[in-house]
């Protein structure tokens, strides 16, 4: 990957590039340390990681099973930051994981269930905990593929709804809503809400229509480790026709800031 090589080399160089992952995920502890391994490897100064396993969200032990495996990984390795996963129409028991794996610095958000739409009213007692615990909210949104038809997706015109009704939350758009060609443009009046890159989808123009619909600012690095990798998705934005400082803040700098991360050598 020459190209990739002499474009990181040359951000290295010419700027104060710091490489922050806002969007992966751990399975098992064994997942954590990959993550972590090749992250030192490629000088990516922290990674944020949900557990998307364990879903039974119908018992409560269950249900935290997830986010404790989260919590000691985040434990084990600095490098490491945690989002809590919550399923917000099983109520209370939400909140209660909220308030359980967020008190403590290294879970800075919360990741809404895939399967629960952003505009369903039940997500708005998770969205009013992290307005007053200053926590950031990310919510995958999708439209693309067969799983849209089986209501398996939240849209990205349902961010929108959801931002509208807390714009004091900064809320983050996973994928750029699947259908990057729409989908930023759906969430662009949403002033709070910003879009990231990660995924397997590395399509031409993709990164560039963001920058124009929501701002550079608004556009923010994501890997979806390990099911999509490191390197394809710093590349696709190093590869894009932006400026070279814009590439820097959509890295790194854009999520630190939003986040309140503090450099971490």
């Amino acid at each position: 990957m020459p190209k990739l090589d002499s474009g990181l080399r040359t951000l290295r160089e010419e700027t104060d590039l710091r490489i922050v992952d806002c969007h992966a995920h751990l399975w098992s502890e064994a997942d954590a340390r990959v993550l972590v391994d090749e992250a030192n490897r490629l000088r990516i100064e922290r990674v944020c990681v949900s557990c998307l396993s364990h879903w039974d969200w119908s018992e409560e032990g269950n249900a935290g099973r997830g986010n404790s495996l989260v919590r000691s990984a985040v434990q084990d390795n600095p490098k490491l930051l945690g989002y809590v996963y919550v399923d917000p129409t099983v109520g209370d028991m939400a909140l209660k994981q909220i308030d359980e794996y967020t008190g403590m610095p290294p879970f800075i958000g919360i990741k809404l269930w895939i399967s629960c739409r952003a505009n369903d009213r039940r997500v708005h007692p998770v969205l009013e905990r992290a307005s007053s615990s200053g926590l950031v909210v990310l919510a995958h949104a999708w439209r693309r593929g067969s799983r849209l038809s089986k209501g398996y997706q939240t849209l990205p015109s349902e961010v929108a709804d959801l931002a509208s009704s807390f714009p004091e939350v900064p809320i983050i758009m996973a994928h750029i809503g699947g259908d990057w060609e729409n989908g930023a443009l759906e969430v662009a009046d949403a002033e709070n809400v910003a879009v990231d890159t990660c995924g397997s989808i590395n399509e031409s123009g993709m990164i560039e229509s963001a920058v124009d619909a929501v701002g550079s600012a608004r556009v923010l690095f994501g890997s979806d480790a390990p099911s999509s990798g490191y390197l394809p998705n710093i590349g696709k934005i190093i590869s894009a026709e932006i400026p070279l400082k814009e590439k820097v803040d959509i890295l790194g700098s854009n999520f630190a800031r939003l986040a309140g991360i503090a450099k971490h050598r």
